[in-house]
């Protein structure tokens, strides 16, 4: 008897604890905006291109565009301004001047 009573007890601490844990999968813009990122399809002003990005330990890519007037190529790290669409606007790396970590 004391045994069903404390697997009864555990299963219900269980359903608790799994009540209270937020499950969110889904990606929004305030998860990506401030991110960095990789150049995976070189891209310009003109053109779009593609981004890889790490999100909450997930490797995402993403559609890229830029309004600078300079081309990104495969392997550059570019800093995610804004996204619209689907889409990430990006900003080179080295515009913003401060270490980082593309990978973070």
């Amino acid at each position: 008897m004391i045994g069903i009573s404390c697997g009864i007890l555990i299963a219900i601490l269980i359903k608790i604890i799994r009540r209270k844990q937020e499950v969110d999968s889904l990606i929004r813009p305030r998860n990506i905006v401030g991110l960095f990122g990789t150049v995976e399809v070189p891209f310009d002003r003109d053109s779009k291109g593609k981004i890889r990005v790490n999100i909450k330990g997930s490797i995402v890519d993403f559609i890229a565009m830029t309004d600078r007037p300079i081309t990104l190529n495969k392997g550059d790290k570019v800093f995610i301004v804004e996204m619209k669409d689907s889409r990430v606007w990006v900003i080179p790396a080295e515009d913003l001047k401060l270490g980082y970590d593309a990978e973070n």
